[in-house]
């Protein structure tokens, strides 16, 4: 995207998804803001892909993903149509867990592209400092 984002709760985004998962969305359920500055985006994925243990890949709903607002600036394409919409229906369970984490209000801060997995492993090269891909 060339121009900086402004996200907001209800908002619907498009973002570089694997290929055969193009309906796959970023839902914006809510935004922890802690300054000017610092800004964590909590939303849900729907259609996202999922490994099953056969090998196989399904179609499933990520409740719950929290990204930094660098993170979901660099995954976001465009913005879908007009919503507002809802996050996943356990959105809000999870939203009062991670608020509730004793470990802090932790986030990813790579851009999402579709598989948590690979999110997981990305963010764990980027803390070593080293390329996942």
């Amino acid at each position: 995207m060339s121009d900086t984002p402004t996200f907001k709760a209800g908002q619907c985004w498009r973002y570089r998804t694997p290929e055969g998962f193009e309906t796959s969305r970023l839902v914006i359920g809510a935004i922890a803001s802690f300054s000017a500055d610092r800004r964590i985006i909590c939303l849900s994925v729907t259609d996202a892909p999922e490994r099953e243990a056969d090998g196989t890949i399904s179609r499933v709903v990520i409740p719950f993903l929290a990204l930094s607002e660098g993170a979901l600036v660099a995954t976001v394409t465009s913005q879908d149509e007009a919503g507002p919409f809802e996050p996943a229906p356990a959105f809000a369970a999870e939203l009062e867990a991670w608020s509730n984490d004793p470990r802090g209000l932790t986030c990813f801060t790579v851009p999402f592209e579709g598989s948590l997995n690979l999110l997981i492993a990305q963010q764990m090269a980027a803390i070593i400092g080293t390329d996942a891909a």
